[in-house]
């Protein structure tokens, strides 16, 4: 999941493995937006319910038909955000799934650096503002894991 506001702050969130739903879409980028916010997104179900039951604004876009409403609502920020991302990733000749939100991670961070003044001040301030890194990082397996057992359920 990409969210972004006007003043290009981005939070890219790995939701789940398999077809987005409303739930994911809650754990993701849900406290990143709330009823002061307009969302404008795709039209995919799950995003128009889940916006439905916050009470969100919801502007949604068929990107083959329209890309603009209002000369105001667009998601072509977020849009940008997923292209940049996807030729940054790139160079690393692929990603494993486990890993993936690391590497979401360091792109919001690289995206971020790029506009500030002092980056090595904000990198170390980012770093020793999450108390629970080492948490974080042990845990990539166990969340690895919990992504994958509802799609091996499935199978």
């Amino acid at each position: 999941m990409v969210a972004t506001d006007r003043e290009n702050n981005p939070t890219m969130k790995f939701a789940k493995i398999g077809r987005i739903d409303e739930e994911s879409e809650h754990k993701t980028i849900g406290d990143f937006i709330d009823s002061e916010n307009v969302l404008c997104s795709d039209s995919h179900p799950s995003i128009k319910l889940w916006a439905k039951n916050k009470g969100l604004e919801h502007h949604t876009f068929i990107a083959s038909k329209h890309h603009v409403k209002n000369k105001c609502y667009h998601v072509q920020h977020v849009n940008s955000l997923d292209n940049l991302y996807e030729r940054w990733v790139k160079r690393f000749y692929g990603v494993s799934t486990k890993y993936l939100s690391q590497y979401l991670n360091w792109f919001v961070l690289i995206r971020k650096l790029k506009k500030s003044v002092s980056p090595i001040k904000d990198i170390i301030k980012a770093i020793l503002s999450e108390n629970n890194t080492i948490e974080i990082f042990r845990k990539i397996e166990s969340n690895y894991l919990k992504l994958n057992i509802p799609q091996l359920n499935k199978t």
